[in-house]
């Protein structure tokens, strides 16, 4: 018998579905008592006009004023003025919605986005489909967006102690909470070998530092002028950069890479990515909650460049707070002080890690999934530590 798990999404950043993929992923691996099937749907297909716009206006904010995006995201952070946002939201969605939960009938409704909880609470009822769990996974770090809270869904994963405080201190029930981590994709902790045998199947040298420079999938923000301060800067390092699916970066660094006194190797889109934060030294990133969960899987050190105003402030506090690495908001140069201050203190490296060993999501999607599996199965959801049952029990063994 199979089941049906329905994932709302949204495209505003990559984010959110390489969080949708990495559950789906660990859903996948549980064969009994049912198979999954699953269903990751951009939810702006689904609306009516402006809001078919979203994940381009997000982009758009993003390279042209991220100011302004940040003015948005904290004037809507709150109980009265994110009603007040839904209200005006409703109608673009309403219908249409409905209409997916009705002609896919999942088992199991998953949001992976904040905008889209109170939609599908909305979207549910309207579908006569009450019955059907809603489980939302948040993403984001720290003091997260209002909204992400909201208490009438059937089960909340919270990646980290700070976000299950802040659902408790906007409402939500404590039983309907569960702390399981940042879903991350489950390769991240199937990687196997040396940190010696990763650099050789990999193409990179034994004998330096290796530090690793990334942007999101899109490999933009601030990247190219990041990159070239750090090749400049003369470290004893060797330089790995992702550009991800920016070709016209990728193309530029590699002609420039042979006037640079640094080594550098330069990537495009990877999905080795997993194979990587293992065999490198150090992470220098914008401060995607993704990336970080990966990064504390992996215990790689980072040094935050930058951020998404308001979403990804939160992030930001997470790793100053938690030890997790060195915060270097302030242009190129400090990045570079932060990473020759890191690479000569080798005792404050291990100190992050070790850190970084206890905040990190430990076969959070895994878990995630399993709890998934539970509460379709029987309506339930199953305790913070007890042993786990039937489908969870399969994932568990894994």
């Amino acid at each position: 018998m199979t089941k049906r798990a329905l994932f709302l999404i949204s495209d505003t950043g990559g984010g959110h579905r390489s969080a949708a993929n990495a559950i789906t992923a660990a859903l996948d691996e549980i064969q009994e008592p049912f198979r999954w099937e699953h269903r990751v749907e951009d939810v702006a297909a689904h609306c009516s006009f402006p809001l078919t716009q979203l994940g381009l206006g997000y982009s758009m904010a993003l390279r042209y004023a991220p100011p302004v995006y940040g003015a948005l995201y904290y004037a809507t952070n709150g109980r009265r003025r994110y009603k007040a946002l839904v209200r005006f939201c409703e109608p673009l969605y309403r219908e249409r919605l409905r209409d997916l939960f009705t002609s896919y009938k999942p088992d199991v409704i998953v949001s992976v986005h904040p905008l889209l909880n109170h939609a599908a609470l909305r979207a549910r009822a309207d579908a006569q489909m009450n019955r059907v769990p809603i489980v939302t996974v948040i993403t984001d770090l720290g003091k997260v967006h209002e909204s992400w809270l909201t208490p009438e869904a059937d089960a909340i994963v919270v990646p980290a102690r700070e976000v299950f405080d802040r659902a408790l201190s906007r409402g939500v029930s404590p039983t309907r909470l569960r702390l399981l981590g940042q879903p991350i994709h489950p390769r991240f902790d199937d990687v196997a070998g040396s940190k010696d045998d990763l650099r050789e199947s990999l193409g990179l040298p034994k004998d330096k530092l290796v530090v690793m420079l990334m942007a999101g999938g899109e490999g933009g923000g601030k990247l190219l002028p990041t990159t070239l301060a750090l090749a400049r800067a003369r470290l004893p390092i060797h330089l790995l950069v992702v550009c991800g699916r920016n070709d016209h970066l990728r193309e530029k660094l590699d002609e420039m890479s042979v006037t640079l006194p640094t080594p550098m190797t330069v990537l495009g889109f990877t999905e080795k990515i997993p194979e990587y934060f293992r065999a490198v030294d150090l992470l220098v990133t914008k401060a995607g909650p993704g990336s970080l969960a990966e990064a504390n899987a992996a215990q790689l050190p980072v040094v935050v460049y930058d951020y998404v105003p308001g979403q990804e402030r939160g992030n930001v506090d997470f790793v100053r707070n938690n030890g997790l690495g060195a915060i270097a908001l302030h242009g190129s140069h400090d990045v570079v002080e932060a990473v020759r201050s890191l690479i000569r203190t080798p005792l404050r490296l291990e100190q992050i890690r070790l850190n970084q060993e206890i905040v990190a999501p430990k076969r959070s999607s895994r878990r995630i999934a399993a709890l998934i599996a539970q509460i379709a199965t029987d309506g339930t959801i199953p305790a913070q530590t007890e042993v786990l049952r039937g489908p969870l029990r399969a994932v568990a063994s894994l």
